[in-house]
């Protein structure tokens, strides 16, 4: 996974032939608590798999 300014993610999974593009305009507050993207994008990735 690659993470850029402002939010920006890129999740590349070969095993669940899937890409991932997250974009966001700002940063979410730190007193916000922020799920991992990673296993987000996993359980994604297994769902959308069947």
């Amino acid at each position: 996974m690659a993470g850029g300014i402002h939010g920006r993610r890129l999740f590349i999974s070969s095993a669940l032939d899937l890409v991932i593009v997250r974009y966001a305009s700002r940063v979410v507050s730190p007193a916000v608590p922020q799920a991992p993207p990673v296993q987000a994008f996993l359980q994604v990735g297994t769902h959308l798999q069947g």
